[in-house]
């Protein structure tokens, strides 16, 4: 390892617990509520005995999504709101970084757990030696990684360092995509997953991040790629114009199912063993599978999630699964899944982010939607308050 690369791990935080996705309870027709912004409100405990009322039943008590705090970042520019953004959690709070979509320099800012900056104000350039036009990161054994793809066909896998200051190379590859999360953990070793014309490659990394091989997922050429963790395993799906498919590497199992999946995301709960993803099918469709770890195929029960809605994401907070997604009025619209599986949710209305231009992350515990936007770059962190 290079002189360069010891004295940037030197400067790497102190072990953490990893931060890991969850997943969402299966769905029935969606529940619409806008709610205004306020702040996060806290049920009153009740004074004495509750009196039932003749003819009435118990009602518990029913949960909206709300905007708790606002942020927003003028001094970090952007050349339009055509950007492809990324955000990972740290342990300070988050990473934020983008690229242009037509290509451009690899850009990033971290803020801390209430959203302020930590980083330079204008931002940082973390790599303008390639024209870079989509990057997904991920925060793994106390680093943080990037993967940028450029305009070359190439992915650049990177360390970058807490302050977003200096990188590492760790590898570049052939590539024309990454999984929005673009390396998460095979056993005791790393992986990334990255594909082109060529299939689906999954890069191993070793327990001193040197590369120790790669291997094939597929030889089949992709349409979009999308990973999460599953306990220590790396969960990868991809899409066809007409397949989806996902395998465990760690595991190697391989489900494949006769639809595609495209532009999905997925989350899985491991204690549960179970999972679900949403994904697109079609202009302004979204679709929804369940994940069952151990079924006779892995990708189960798909049927439809919303009609004209596009750009979906969910996350789980550690007790309830939020999706997102981008609405026929263009707002991006956010929510959780209750108890019943209708999804609650609200408008956040005014927030217009193109499809890439946007992300829902767990930081600190928090749910937050990031975006850009014609208002330059922001997030909005939900809360949940009564309403009966």
């Amino acid at each position: 390892m290079s002189q360069q690369a010891k004295e940037l791990m030197k400067e790497l935080p102190s072990p953490i617990g990893r931060i890991d996705n969850g997943m969402m309870r299966p769905f029935l027709p969606i529940v619409l509520l806008c709610a205004a912004c306020g702040d996060n409100l806290l049920v009153d405990e009740e004074q004495g005995a509750p009196v039932k009322e003749p003819g009435f039943e118990n009602v518990e008590p029913f949960f909206a999504p709300d905007v708790c705090s606002v942020r927003s970042w003028p001094s970090v520019a952007f050349a339009d709101r055509d950007v492809d953004l990324t955000v990972v959690p740290t342990p300070t709070g988050a990473a934020i970084f983008s690229v242009d979509r037509v290509g451009g320099p690899l850009r990033g800012f971290a803020i801390d757990g209430r959203g302020e900056l930590e980083t330079k104000e204008q931002g940082n350039i973390i790599r303008d030696d390639l024209t870079f036009t989509s990057v997904s990161a991920s925060f793994i054994d106390e680093r943080i990684i990037t993967a940028s793809v450029s305009d070359e066909g190439s992915v650049s896998i990177d360390m970058i360092r807490p302050d977003l200051g200096a990188h590492y190379n760790l590898s570049t590859a052939r590539g024309t995509m990454v999984a929005d999360l673009p390396m998460a953990h095979v056993r005791d070793q790393r992986l990334a997953a990255i594909a082109d014309t060529e299939g689906v490659t999954g890069i191993r990394f070793d327990t001193t991040w040197q590369t120790s091989g790669s291997q094939t997922l597929t030889a089949k050429a992709p349409r979009t790629i999308t990973a999460t963790r599953y306990r220590e395993d790396t969960m990868v799906v991809w899409s066809t114009d007409s397949t989806c498919h996902l395998t465990r590497v760690g595991a190697e199992v391989m489900s494949s199912r006769n639809f595609p999946c495209l532009d999905g995301r997925i989350a899985v709960n491991p204690l549960e063993r179970a999972g679900y993803m949403i994904y697109e099918e079609g202009a302004d469709k979204l679709m929804i599978s369940q994940i069952r770890i151990g079924g006779e195929s892995e990708i189960a029960n798909t049927q439809l999630f919303l009609e004209n809605a596009r750009s979906p994401k969910i996350v789980f907070d550690g007790s309830r699964y939020w999706v997102s997604y981008i609405n026929a009025r263009q707002d991006v619209v956010v929510g959780y899944l209750a108890t019943d599986g209708s999804l609650v949710s609200m408008a956040l209305e005014g927030t217009q982010p193109m499809g890439e231009g946007y992300e829902l992350a767990v930081i600190n515990g928090g749910v937050w939607v990031f975006a850009v936007d014609g208002a330059g770059a922001g997030a909005q962190r939900l809360c949940l308050k009564p309403v009966r």
